[in-house]
């Protein structure tokens, strides 16, 4: 009998399994496959090296500089996506792991706008010394969190060079 039992439960339990788990949308398995190594499966990173996504992504969009910026990024810019995809993968970024970051009312990006952007990677500038200019900005004005700010610091607190 426990023979038995012990079959079932090794067939039934990876099916059982199989249907508690949602399937991902497009969006976030190119997030998955693009960022998700780098930012974190959801948005939490290692931000000594890389900035977290997660409840603090959105803040960006509150400055037109922000929102071209994340479009403009080297990662995004050359990925291999269509701008549709590009398009749909900043938005889950933005509007799911950024959480309430996002202003209220901000325009979900478009394949068009992907499309511009893309045409201008950020290679003019560099990147941790712009991203910390917009930082200040944000938490300045527009009440970001200070959190923002905790990126590329290593043990003791000064940033990279």
């Amino acid at each position: 009998m426990r023979r038995i039992a012990g079959l079932l439960v090794s067939l039934l339990l990876p099916a059982a399994l199989h249907a508690e788990m949602a399937p991902l949308q497009r969006e976030q398995s190119n997030y998955l496959l693009n960022c998700g190594g780098c930012h974190g499966i959801d948005g939490v990173s290692n931000s000594r090296v890389v900035p977290d996504l997660k409840d603090q992504v959105g803040y960006f969009l509150r400055l037109p500089e922000g929102r071209r910026y994340l479009g403009r990024l080297p990662n995004i810019a050359f990925a291999t996506l269509s701008d549709r995809d590009l398009a749909d993968l900043l938005n889950y970024m933005v509007f799911t792991l950024g959480g309430d970051s996002a202003p209220k009312g901000a325009e979900p990006y478009s394949a068009k706008e992907v499309a511009s952007l893309r045409k201008q990677p950020l290679n003019e500038v560099a990147l941790f010394e712009y991203r910390a200019s917009l930082v200040e900005e944000l938490i300045e004005k527009h009440n970001a969190t200070t959190a923002l700010r905790f990126y590329g610091e290593d043990l003791y607190g000064s940033q990279k060079q």
